[in-house]
């Protein structure tokens, strides 16, 4: 109606150069009953669109609608689980089907939330390999169908993190080599500057705070290779350094300490130090129990968080913690040791029972 109305055209006008009545156009304007899909492209010439933006056809959500899909789709998992989730989930991917945006988020979501199927399946296994396929599906799709360069980059960054995960190995660098070379240049160092010159202290202020968050990440994540490397190369006094360096940066920037304390643990076992591997064990338990993944209290941090754990979220992470434990071969030897059990039995005491 509106866009007849602001082309000046009468019903009888438009109902003439479709070939129908003016009573039928009146009845599709009211939503009494709608065109013939014959009718839709004289249609849509008549009133100068595509069909697609007669039927009000979007590919993608708009940006806040997607905002709120999100958040949507959070609170279902959260308060009614992973099966209402993906009924959620696969239910906006029929009302999206050419979405890029939204098969990432989809896939996303299938891959936040593993945990909470893998501790209800009977066959943690296979469960486990539908979901990984599902979101390395998702991600392919959302990569070929997105618009965004930076939503293709993330599609094919958490493809490749699964396939590795997974042992796909050969998969995962295929798609490292078909990755484009790096530029030198960073957009959001030279943005930062523009902010910078132009007094956007609370632009410049978010932007930098979250390049360090990126970049801490990345000291960390270097640092946990490193000392692999290490380890596995019996370098254990570098080894000691790059651990006590993690265990440094985690500590200063009030970061999750219970990585830095695994990292321990398997360089206490590899050195044969049981003692020193229980001590760094009970410590491991109680800072994963006491840590919420929170950083909205954080002085670095506070102002970049998307979002903030649940207290399901948690659960299921120490659900997740508890089953990795308990799975984990490179504890065998602490199995039997009393403080092990201990520490063990404080983990599951903290996991309410599941109805």
């Amino acid at each position: 109606m509106q866009t007849r109305r602001e082309k000046g055209m009468t019903q009888e006008t438009l109902a003439d150069m479709v070939g129908v009545s003016a009573a039928a156009v009146s009845k599709w304007e009211t939503c009494a009953s709608y065109p013939d899909i014959t009718l839709l492209p004289p249609l849509a010439r008549a009133l100068g669109l595509s069909v697609d933006a007669l039927l009000d056809f979007r590919r993608d959500p708009a940006r806040e609608e997607q905002l709120a899909i999100s958040s949507r789709l959070h609170q279902v998992f959260d308060d009614q689980g992973f099966d209402a989730g993906v009924r959620a989930v696969e239910a906006v991917l029929r009302e999206y089907p050419h979405s890029g945006s939204i098969k990432l988020l989809a896939g996303a979501l299938y891959y936040r939330y593993i945990a909470a199927a893998l501790n209800r399946a009977e066959d943690t296994e296979q469960t486990a390999s539908d979901i990984t396929e599902r979101c390395l599906a998702l991600f392919e799709q959302g990569e070929q169908q997105s618009e965004e360069t930076g939503e293709k980059q993330v599609s094919r960054s958490l493809r490749i993190s699964m396939l590795t995960m997974l042992g796909r190995y050969e998969e995962a660098e295929a798609l490292i080599d078909s990755l484009p070379p790096k530029q030198g240049i960073d957009s959001d160092e030279l943005r930062l500057s523009l902010y910078l010159a132009q007094e956007k202290l609370t632009e410049a202020e978010q932007l930098a705070r979250r390049a360090l968050l990126t970049h801490v990440g990345e000291v960390s994540t270097a640092l946990m290779s490193l000392t692999t490397i290490a380890r596995r190369q019996k370098a254990f006094a570098a080894a000691h350094r790059l651990v006590d360096a993690y265990r440094a940066v985690d500590a200063l920037f009030g970061l999750d300490r219970s990585n830095g304390l695994l990292l321990g643990i398997m360089l206490a076992q590899d050195e044969g130090d049981q003692a020193q591997a229980l001590d760094l064990f009970e410590q491991y338990i109680d800072t994963r129990l006491a840590y919420t993944l929170d950083y909205r209290d954080n002085p670095f941090f506070a102002a970049v968080q998307t979002h903030v754990p649940t207290r399901n979220d948690i659960i299921e992470t120490h659900r997740l913690t508890l089953r990795a434990i308990e799975e984990d071969e490179r504890y065998a030897p602490l199995r039997d040791e009393p403080r092990f059990q201990a520490a063990l039995d404080h983990l599951r005491a903290a996991i309410p029972a599941e109805n």
